[in-house]
């Protein structure tokens, strides 16, 4: 039974298609548990499992690298999808989220933009604008990490982002259309959402911000421009997967002078929902050279309520909010109206069982995320995350109660986004409408046997 101190937080919602048992959600984070080529690995597997049987209603991945030229400029490894190989490890994923009842939201990624580091140092990262590297100081370091900085000359590479070449018309073109192709990929594999990743400094989030946007073509200059390419993404994405919940994460603002402002991020909220996003989940800040909202910090994280409730006002589907980690104050949030949904990261790092606590009645027994941030330090130095809470973590694979067993009834054998509505093809030839089907063929046919 369900604690009654938590009726809204523990409510169902709709979001597209699919029903969401509760109200709380894996927030996406870059955990650093995939393999050196991008695969999906037991581990990961493991990682995300463990969050679906803990309850929580909606299992979203950290960043999917969806093009080959984005996944060459990672943090540290990320998960591809762009190659139909990709498809094993990531069909396994989501095989283990909704056996433990879980709903599966992959996170894509058109790239990293200027927060991209290559294996090459030299190497130039693709961006919207050319010589335009980030530079981050440590007053503006989120708390901990500071530490690992300190320590580590290694680390403080990632304070100094490379140096980048402005992307093209035709390549950024071309890079939509591989794009499009993935998230195909990803509901093939089983996803039931697709997130399209939009916030903190990353690639798309860069063409919206004046800091980091000096273009002076059709993606460039004023704000309609600047917004273009997410926006014509978001109808790409929404025209290849019509059986799936397609959303985006953004930032709410960036918090720094000449930055994008909140009333700006909720017109694109409005643009983005008008061409079919099914939610909008909202992260903060500008990215890596301000992390205090990016990896928020507990003053940084309580304002994010109003930010959310700004947007519920302006919009008509579900508002999703990162890094309220006190189930009290989300649900009385939540019954406000200031948000729809509460999405963690670090907090279930620290207990992924928060969600069937809250269920069975055990708020009490919560472990509670002391935002230490010795999950990051560990992911900055190239390892698998570990948490002084929680000593499971990044070891879940080791745990035989997070396997798997023979099919359960609520299991679907085909792929949910795929039977809800047919994908598409977008490599059939411009002159067709679609790619006909052939009802008969033209030459009669010979099976083995004399010929007659």
């Amino acid at each position: 039974m369900s604690d009654n101190k938590f009726p809204h937080l523990l409510s169902p919602i709709k979001i597209g298609p699919f029903e969401l048992k509760n109200r709380i959600a894996l927030a996406p984070m870059n955990e650093t548990m995939a393999g050196l080529n991008g695969e999906c690995t037991m581990q990961e597997v493991a990682y995300y499992a463990t969050r679906a049987k803990g309850g929580t209603a909606l299992i979203t991945t950290g960043a999917i690298m969806a093009t080959r030229l984005g996944s060459r400029f990672v943090w540290g490894r990320n998960m591809h999808c762009f190659n139909p190989g990709h498809l094993q490890g990531l069909g396994m994923l989501t095989t283990h989220i909704h056996y433990f009842g879980g709903l599966a939201s992959a996170q894509m990624s058109m790239g990293f933009g200027r927060q991209g580091h290559s294996y090459d140092e030299n190497e130039l990262a693709p961006a919207p604008t050319a010589g335009l590297p980030y530079e981050a100081a440590m007053n503006t370091q989120t708390k901990g990490l500071e530490k690992v900085f300190a320590k580590s000359e290694r680390a403080r590479g990632f304070l100094v982002g490379q140096m980048t070449r402005e992307m093209s018309i035709s390549e950024i073109r071309s890079e939509q259309k591989e794009y499009a192709q993935s998230c195909q990929l990803a509901v093939i594999a089983g996803f039931d959402m697709i997130e399209i990743h939009g916030p903190h400094g990353y690639l798309e989030h860069e063409f919206l911000s004046p800091l980091s946007n000096k273009r002076t073509d059709m993606y460039g200059g004023e704000w309609r421009n600047r917004k273009r390419l997410i926006n014509e993404t978001m109808e790409q994405v929404r025209y290849a997967c019509p059986g799936v919940a397609v959303g985006v994460r953004i930032s709410a603002e960036e918090h720094v002078e000449g930055g994008l402002t909140r009333e700006e991020m909720i017109d694109l909220a409005k643009d983005l929902e008008a061409r079919g996003a099914d939610f909008i989940s909202l992260s903060d800040g500008g990215g890596y050279e301000e992390t205090c909202h990016l990896v928020g910090t507990e003053e940084a994280a309580a304002h994010i309520p109003g930010a959310g409730a700004d947007f519920k006002k302006a919009l008509k589907v579900p508002v999703i909010v990162a890094s309220q980690h006190d189930p009290v104050k989300a649900e009385a949030d939540i019954a406000a109206g200031k948000f729809d949904i509460s999405a963690m990261a670090r907090q279930l790092f620290a207990d992924p069982e928060y969600a069937n606590k809250l269920m069975q009645g055990r708020a009490d027994e919560i472990v509670r995320c002391k935002r230490c941030n010795m999950c990051l330090m560990r992911c900055l130095s190239g390892i698998t995350p570990e948490c002084p809470q929680n000593p499971w973590l990044g070891r879940e694979y080791a745990d035989p109660e997070y396997g798997f067993g023979a099919r359960r009834k609520h299991e679907s054998i085909l792929m949910k986004g795929v039977q809800n509505a047919p994908m598409p093809a977008l490599e059939r030839p411009w002159w067709k409408t679609e790619i006909p089907l052939l009802e008969e063929h033209w030459r009669a046919f010979r099976g083995p046997g004399p010929r007659k």
